[in-house]
C-alpha cells in the first residue's frame, strides 16, 4: 500500500507539474544528524541521512477560490555506527487544498498542531514536534480538516482522523474497521490575546477496543511579558479499566535587552491520573527553560533544559546547549547534550550519557 501511495504521489506531481495552467514550486530537504555519547563507541552512535523532497501546485480557479496539492516524501537510511538498520522511503505529506478569503479544507496526511506552548506541550495530540530538532520534522496524520474564519478574529476548524496511532489502542488491537476520530477547536480574540477551547473524541464509532474524550482550554497574553497556559480533562475506556487525565501547563517569557537580546522562555506542567472524584496522585511535575542569543546574522546560542520529577523515577535533568549556523541554503547545529538512561519522552533520539548531536542541512 505504502509503494502504491508513493507511486501515486509522484504521478500526479509530474502530471500537474506539465500543465500550463498550474502554477508550481519544487523545493527539497537533504539532511544529516549524527549523535554520539561520550561514553560509548562510535560503533553505537546512531547516523541518519535523509532527503524530503517537496511539490506545491496552486491553481487559481477564480479571484477568490483556489486549490492546491502538497507532496512530500521522506527517504532516509537510519545506521548505527557502520550497521544499516533502516533505509526506506515513505510519504511525509500528501494533502488537497481548498482555500477561500473565509474558509481553509485539508484532506490527506497533513500536519495538524495548535495551542500556545512550546516544550511542555499539553495539547500535542496529532504530531511530534521538539523543540530541540532545528528541522522541525513531524510525521503527519491522515485526516480531513475544515476552518473557518469570521469577522471578529475568531476561527474554528474541525476535523476527523482515519487510524491515527494511539499507544493503547496499538496494545489493544482487535479491530475489523479504522477507528475514526473527530474533534473541534474554536480560537477566540481576548484583550491582550487569544483564548482556545479544544475537543476530541477517540473512535467515536467505538469500532476498537478504547476510545477517549478530551476537553481543552489554552490562553496567550502579550503583556509586559509573554504569558500562556494549557489545561485538558480526558477519560479513557478500555476493557477492564477506566480511567481519567488532568494536565495543565503554565509558560512565561521576555527578551532581555542584552547585547543582541536575550530570549529566556519558562514553562512547568504537571499532570494527575486516576478517577475524577476519587484519588488522582500527580504522575509527573516537569519544567523547561529554553534560552537563545542571536550571535549575529548567520550564527546564534540555543539552550534548553528539561528538569523531570516522576513517581516511579528519580528525577531527571536533560541540559543541551547548541551553535546554529546557517550559510546560503546550509545550516549546521552542533550541540552538547547530556540524556538519563531512560527519558521522560521518546523526543530526540540521542543515545543516553553526555554527548553531541550534529545537524548539516541543505535547502533548494
Amino acid at each position: 500500500m505504502k509503494y502504491i501511495l508513493l507511486l501515486t504521489a509522484l504521478s500526479l506531481s509530474l502530471a500537474f507539474a506539465e500543465s500550463d495552467v498550474l502554477s508550481w514550486h519544487w523545493k527539497g530537504q537533504a539532511s544529516l544528524l549524527h549523535a554520539s555519547s561520550f561514553e560509548g563507541s562510535l560503533t553505537e552512535s546512531p547516523t541518519t541521512l535523509r532527503y524530503i523532497p517537496q511539490l506545491r501546485l496552486d491553481y487559481q480557479a477564480r479571484s477568490y477560490t483556489r486549490f492546491g496539492l502538497d507532496v512530500a516524501v521522506d527517504v532516509y537510511n537510519h545506521s548505527i555506527g557502520d550497521s544499516l538498520v533502516t533505509m526506506d522511503g515513505e510519504l511525509y505529506r500528501f494533502t488537497l487544498r481548498y482555500d477561500t478569503p473565509r474558509t481553509q479544507y485539508r484532506i490527506g496526511l497533513q500536519k495538524i498542531n495548535f495551542g500556545p506552548a512550546r516544550m511542555l506541550r499539553v495539547l500535542q495530540w496529532f504530531d511530534q514536534l521538539d523543540p530541540r530538532d532545528p528541522l522541525a520534522l513531524s510525521p503527519g496524520v491522515w485526516a480531513a480538516m475544515g476552518r473557518y474564519y469570521f469577522e471578529n478574529g475568531a476561527n474554528i476548524r474541525l476535523w476527523t482522523l482515519a487510524d491515527a496511532p494511539d499507544p493503547q489502542r496499538d496494545y489493544w488491537g482487535g479491530m475489523d474497521k479504522w477507528p475514526w476520530d473527530m474533534g473541534a477547536r474554536l480560537e477566540l480574540q481576548i484583550p491582550a490575546g487569544t483564548l482556545g477551547l479544544t475537543a476530541h473524541s477517540m473512535d467515536l464509532l467505538q469500532n476498537s477496543q478504547v476510545t477517549e474524550n478530551r476537553m481543552a482550554v489554552d490562553v496567550r497574553l502579550d503583556a509586559v511579558v509573554g504569558l500562556w497556559s494549557e489545561a485538558m480533562f480526558s477519560r479513557t475506556e478500555e476493557p477492564y479499566h477506566e480511567w481519567d487525565k488532568i494536565a495543565a501547563m503554565a509558560g512565561v517569557d521576555y527578551t532581555f535587552g542584552i547585547g543582541n537580546g536575550l530570549y529566556l522562555a519558562l514553562e512547568i506542567a504537571t499532570s494527575w491520573t486516576g478517577n475524577l472524584g476519587d484519588d488522582m496522585p500527580w504522575q509527573a511535575r516537569t519544567l523547561a527553560l529554553m534560552g537563545t542569543y542571536t550571535l549575529g546574522l548567520s550564527d546564534g546560542l540555543t539552550a534548553y533544559l528539561y528538569a523531570i520529577d516522576m513517581q516511579i523515577l528519580e528525577s531527571q535533568y536533560m541540559p543541551t546547549i547548541g551553535w546554529q549556523h546557517t550559510r546560503g541554503n546550509w545550516l549546521f547545529y552542533l550541540a552538547l547534550y547530556d540524556m538519563p538512561e531512560v527519558p521522560y519522552t521518546a523526543g530526540m533520539s540521542l543515545p543516553p550519557g553526555t554527548g553531541i548531536q550534529l545537524n548539516i542541512a541543505f535547502n533548494h
